[in-house]
């Protein structure tokens, strides 16, 4: 049975409606993502930055470790890398950053995401951490002729690691990932930026 309101009532009783659900979306707060989207723009503000963001996006999609929660960052550094404070962040960097073998993305790429998920675990200060990278982000940008190549570079280095087949037949839903977020990036990001960036002189 349905009460037979006046319409002045059937519309305050629909606003209040809207209200309660106004009120439920503010309490959950802003959409995670769309904070992160935030960051990542503000930081390609910096051509240095914006470079290093085109590397280690071919990794994380669509996020900057340094903005995760600290709890989560502390636990993938431990679980990734058993990383369990800062001398750790330190020694593991230092090793990627000296592995004794030729200049590689996939020793370089990891260096870059380590500082990077350093500063939201509490190991590194941000400006400390874009500092420490910038030679290894010229290094890295030495070592091959354009973003694919070192693209690829990772791929089949992380493949290796991994005992995954070479040519990609049997990838892993992680390395999957990697490769969907190289062809964005080839459609995207990477049209808009030269690899050959200058990284010495560039702000950041």
């Amino acid at each position: 049975m349905v009460l037979a309101l006046p319409p002045r009532l059937w519309l305050l009783a629909a606003a209040l409606v809207v209200l309660v659900l106004l009120l439920a979306l503010r309490r959950r707060g802003p959409d995670p993502q769309q904070v992160m989207d935030q960051r990542l723009l503000q930081d390609a503000a910096d051509l240095y930055k914006r470079w290093v963001q085109n590397a280690f996006l071919i990794v994380t999609g669509n996020c900057d470790y340094a903005y995760l929660g600290r709890a989560e960052a502390v636990r993938l550094a431990s679980s990734w890398w058993e990383v369990h404070g800062a001398a750790e962040h330190r020694r593991v960097l230092a090793g990627f950053a000296a592995a004794g073998r030729p200049d590689n993305a996939w020793d370089l790429l990891r260096f870059i995401l380590l500082a990077r998920l350093g500063v939201a675990a509490g190991y590194v200060d941000d400006l400390g951490a874009w500092a420490m990278i910038r030679p290894i982000a010229i290094r890295l940008q030495a070592a091959y002729p354009d973003w694919s190549a070192m693209a690829q570079a990772y791929v089949l280095a992380r493949r290796q690691a991994r005992e995954l087949p070479a040519d990609g037949t049997d990838d892993d839903a992680s390395t999957i990932a990697i490769r969907d977020n190289i062809a964005h990036l080839h459609g995207t990001r990477w049209r808009d930026m030269p690899y050959r960036l200058p990284l010495e002189g560039t702000r950041g």
